[in-house]
């Protein structure tokens, strides 16, 4: 465990991995960025909680994996202000766990070019709600899809049942994701981001655009390619989803 005395106005960064090479690969770039300074480097949850209490860091970036916990341990005992990228070597459960909870993250090895977008990302965004961590951590450790999802829309995470959602649709590089009783959130995240997150057997993609909480369907079309929705809402289906959808009514 290392420590530096912080420099006044730069953004505190701790950071938490187990691998020596890692802790001094991200030193090195750090020192190369004038509005972050390096205040600790760890590879145990129990040095990252000294460090912790000792620095005050504005940022952490933690690794998921350690010897004696997980990064999310080490979120019960962050200063309230600081904000958080995990760092995970690929794993789907792992990355799914985050994903739901809308929390940031970066796949080992880093990249720098993605470092530098998150830190970027991160500067300007809200520290950490408990609800994102917890989703995050009971995901993780019960290797379940989460009831809950977070829906990052403009300075906001919104905390969302999943069985609330009725459909989404893509539309120019973003999502509005339709809620039922009329609500709905627009997100910077693709249609397909939702559709690798939301579980395949509750939710249909029925054309480029669209994605569609099966509970809202109420009827098909027989002449057209339009699904009803309960609330009169008519979702188009694609030819190459009409297969698709006519097994769906099938299998009813």
């Amino acid at each position: 465990m290392n420590l530096t005395a912080p420099q006044k106005s730069r953004l505190k960064v701790l950071i938490v991995d187990d691998h020596l090479a890692i802790q001094q690969d991200l030193e090195y770039f750090f020192q190369q960025q004038s509005d972050f300074i390096v205040v600790g480097a760890c590879g145990t949850v129990h040095e990252a909680k000294e460090l912790i209490n000792a620095t005050k860091p504005d940022l952490l970036l933690l690794d998921i994996g350690l010897p004696d916990g997980t990064g999310f341990d080490i979120l019960d005992y962050k200063p309230t202000q600081a904000k958080v990228i995990f760092m995970t070597a690929y794993n789907d459960n792992a990355s799914l766990a985050l994903r739901y909870s809308a929390i940031d993250y970066l796949l080992k090895p880093i990249n720098e070019n993605e470092l530098r977008e998150a830190l970027q990302k991160v500067i300007k965004a809200h520290p950490l709600l408990r609800e994102q961590i917890d989703i995050a951590q009971d995901s993780f450790r019960k290797r379940k899809k989460p009831d809950c999802i977070v829906l990052q829309s403009g300075q906001f995470e919104e905390i969302t049942e999943v069985k609330d959602i009725c459909y989404i649709q893509g539309e120019h590089g973003s999502t509005v994701v339709f809620l039922n009783g009329g609500k709905k959130v627009v997100t910077p995240k693709c249609l397909k981001y939702y559709e690798e997150l939301l579980p395949a057997e509750l939710f249909l993609r029925t054309h480029y655009s669209y994605l569609v909480n099966k509970f809202y369907i109420q009827r098909k079309h027989r002449k057209k390619d339009i699904l009803s929705l309960k609330d009169g809402t008519e979702i188009p289906v694609s030819l190459r989803k009409k297969e698709m959808i006519n097994l769906h009514f099938k299998t009813l």
